[in-house]
């Protein structure tokens, strides 16, 4: 490779590891980073799994790709012939088809068994492993905040408080518009939609306070409809 498309490489490689580090330090003031908050339940954990899983497979894919196109814009770039030159037409490589076209389908399905294989853990609840019965928290979203009503007739507003190690079964409705529950560090995004009810597990590892927002538009306010989970301990909750 000649001296001046290796520093144009160079200087391509500089400009992109450049960009990746200004991302990283603006997502800095999040304790996260680029990576998923938590997990701190078994359903976000496996969240995270998915998430990690991908992120190799489509990052490999973007580097070869984009690694490729660097190559080929240096390697056959126009070298003072005419614009309207056409380079030879290449047609009929049956093979090189099939392979590109079996490769990505292989990657999908392989993506798709990985993830429907973690899916059951995300749905559900591994009751085997709880220090106690489900709890059943009803969640009503309105504009713009949440009601949780225990089973006891107890309510409160915006935060949850659960016992630890303990499942938890949300059973999800919006009494407005649509709304939509998550909070990252114990589960996935699920829907409250009005005259729908919607299900969902999750157990919390640890004691804290883990915190989340409606994470679809519903009004004006939307951006201020918070949630939080407070998990306690067994014997602090009541």
């Amino acid at each position: 490779m000649p001296s001046r498309v290796r520093r144009r490489v160079g200087a391509l490689v500089f400009v992109a590891l450049l960009g990746l580090v200004l991302a990283h330090v603006a997502f800095a003031g999040d304790p996260a980073g680029l990576s998923p908050r938590g997990p701190d339940s078994p359903q976000a954990a496996k969240i995270e799994d998915i998430y990690w899983v991908l992120i190799a497979i489509t990052g490999a894919i973007f580097v070869l790709v984009e690694g490729a196109l660097i190559l080929f814009i240096f390697r056959f770039r126009n070298r003072g012939r005419s614009r309207t030159l056409e380079g030879p037409e290449i047609h009929g490589a049956t093979r090189l088809e099939l392979i590109w076209t079996a490769i990505p389908v292989v990657i999908l399905a392989a993506i798709a068994a990985f993830v429907l294989l973690k899916l059951p853990g995300i749905n559900g609840a591994d009751s085997a492993k709880a220090a106690g019965p489900p709890l059943i928290v009803k969640v009503e979203g309105r504009q713009f905040y949440w009601n949780f009503v225990y089973p006891n007739g107890v309510i409160q507003v915006e935060r949850m408080r659960v016992p630890v190690n303990r499942d938890v079964k949300l059973v999800i409705n919006s009494e407005d518009v649509d709304h939509s529950w998550w909070i990252p560090a114990l589960q996935g995004k699920f829907d409250a939609i009005p005259g729908k009810t919607n299900h969902l597990w999750f157990r919390a590892d640890r004691a804290g306070t883990f915190k989340g927002q409606c994470g679809e538009f519903c009004g004006y306010e939307h951006a201020h409809m918070f949630a939080s989970v407070q998990a306690v301990p067994n014997d602090q909750f009541q």
